[in-house]
């Protein structure tokens, strides 16, 4: 691939992450060499990694996703590290660019010994604010089984609303008006 055409990286902090965007780069090491994956990002290796509701089958997809498409870098996915530490704590991000309406789908997931200390909030706010740093971007929305209450505290604590019910799964929505400050 054309360097030229390779976008610079992605990096956005809160206060306890520094959050990665995975690029065509980032994507085929996940893959193809895990210890380099964890070199490039500067961070202790994770046998446990990666987080929960992602597997081989979405990182290859992502990998492909991202080398046909250079430009959906920060569009796709994140990492999340803690800089302190310097260990990735868990992944999520956006399921492709804003749609024609400014609507965009966020997901998450988070390292088992890293939950319930509210980091997925912070991550999932610090997104939040990078999505609608975009004037593209109208609302945000969210999908989560409706009996994952750890993952709707995480929505709810990040102002995002329920939507209604699609069979066994609970849609959100977040508009831009109840981005926390």
């Amino acid at each position: 691939m054309d360097q030229a055409l390779m976008p610079t990286q992605i990096e956005i902090a809160s206060p306890r992450l520094r959050l990665v965007a995975l690029d065509p780069r980032l994507a085929a090491l996940q893959v193809d060499d895990r210890q380099a994956f964890f070199d490039a990002l500067e961070v202790e290796p994770e046998p446990s990694w990666p987080p929960e509701l992602t597997d081989e089958t979405a990182m290859r997809r992502l990998r492909e996703t991202l080398d046909a498409h250079p430009e959906q870098t920060g569009w796709r996915a994140w990492v999340f590290i803690s800089p302190v530490m310097h260990r990735l704590l868990g992944s999520g991000g956006f399921m492709g660019a804003p749609d024609a309406e400014g609507v965009v789908e966020i997901g998450y997931s988070m390292l088992t010994s890293w939950r319930e200390q509210g980091l997925a909030t912070e991550a999932v706010n610090t997104l939040l604010q990078w999505a609608y740093s975009h004037d593209t971007v109208k609302q945000v929305v969210a999908r989560t089984p409706d009996d994952r209450d750890a993952a709707h505290r995480v929505l709810e604590k990040a102002g995002f609303v329920q939507a209604g019910h699609e069979g066994d799964v609970i849609a959100w929505t977040h508009e831009r008006s109840r981005l926390a400050a």
